[in-house]
């Protein structure tokens, strides 16, 4: 008598398969999201250093950097199309994907010569090596700012919660409520 013998995988075999494929997955799926947000943040460096040379720019040509609100809008001069954040209006729990803008006088009291703009990075690694070795005092934030030998405190972003802030406005770091964009501690989002 013969018997017939069935040729296939066992359950065990199956499954076997099946987790190896998974714990792959996982790697490639976390490698991909990891070099997605280093994109993402090598496109905020790009922007806010394309921002500050549009500021360095309005500064050499007025003597000062612009206002917050619709004065901001001269360094269109010379940014053409202002970047937005690719995550904008989305918060990351210790910070907004924004990039912000701030104005203040000198140790002189001359108004409009100290600036900072900032971005939020999303990538850890990009936080740890840049934005927490830039100098600025956000250490999830890279700041780019102007200190002309003030021994008063810089123009700073710190506290960061969600917004939907239109063009131009300003907003208070802490809560995010509407506020003057002559007062000092007042960041612009720009946008």
């Amino acid at each position: 008598m013969m018997t017939s013998l069935k040729k296939g995988f066992t359950l065990i075999e199956l499954l076997v398969v099946i987790t190896i494929i998974g714990i792959l997955a996982t790697g490639a799926v976390q490698t991909f999201t990891s070099q997605i947000q280093k994109a993402r943040d090598t496109t905020r460096v790009s922007d806010i250093t394309a921002l500050r040379g549009g500021l360095e720019q309005f500064y050499q040509d007025g003597g000062e950097y612009p206002d917050k609100g619709t004065a901001f809008s001269g360094v269109t001069l010379y940014v053409p199309k202002l970047p937005t954040d690719p995550k904008s209006e989305q918060s990351s729990g210790t910070s907004t994907f924004e990039y912000a803008y701030n104005v203040s006088a000198d140790s002189n009291s001359i108004d409009n010569q100290e600036f900072e703009i900032s971005a939020h990075f999303e990538n850890g690694a990009n936080t740890t090596a840049k934005a927490g070795t830039d100098g600025g005092d956000d250490p999830v934030r890279l700041e780019f700012w102007i200190d002309v030998n003030d021994t008063t405190e810089k123009p700073t972003v710190i506290a960061w919660e969600d917004t939907t802030a239109d063009l131009y406005e300003c907003v208070t770091p802490s809560g995010w409520a509407w506020a003057d964009c002559d007062e000092e501690d007042n960041p612009m989002i720009i946008k």
